[in-house]
């Protein structure tokens, strides 16, 4: 059988969420109900695959209180992509702490034409916590041409 293939070129992003945007409710903000861009879209025409998301919860004097389940989503409001960790499993740690969320293995997961990688709690954050998360994504960016 003869392959052909589609470009599909392989990413990482990373950053880090400082503390005042996780408890901020604000367009973009992980207290938002779409949470934070991680990997932006690349356009019309292309879809991004999650292939793993490393988060790193720096803890920092208090720990949050508050806070939902956290999932990889597709950016803009879209499904949620992964597993999750609830609030008590991350946000509400009391030291630091390291997760990984991979794409889920229960159904297929369909890509979205010009939608990126965003990182979403199910309820914002709350509390006086300082901590920070860092976050590392690997991806592709597949081009669409159906």
């Amino acid at each position: 059988m003869a392959t052909t293939g589609l470009p599909a070129n392989e990413f990482y992003a990373e950053g880090t969420i400082s503390s005042a945007d996780i408890t901020d409710t604000a367009v973009g903000k992980l207290g938002h109900a779409n949470g934070v861009v991680l990997v932006p879209a690349y356009g019309a025409g292309k879809a991004v695959e999650l292939i793993s998301a490393l988060l790193i919860l720096e803890f920092d004097t208090a720990a949050y209180t508050g806070g939902g389940n956290t999932s990889i989503n597709i950016s803009g409001g879209g499904a949620v992509l992964t597993g999750v960790a609830t609030a008590a499993q991350f946000i509400q740690q009391g030291a630091d702490i390291m997760i990984q969320l991979v794409p889920l293995a229960t159904t297929y997961l369909t890509l979205t034409d010009n939608k990126g990688l965003a990182l979403v709690s199910a309820s914002a954050p709350t509390g006086t916590g300082k901590g920070e998360i860092h976050y590392r994504v690997s991806y592709r960016v597949h081009t669409n041409q159906l």
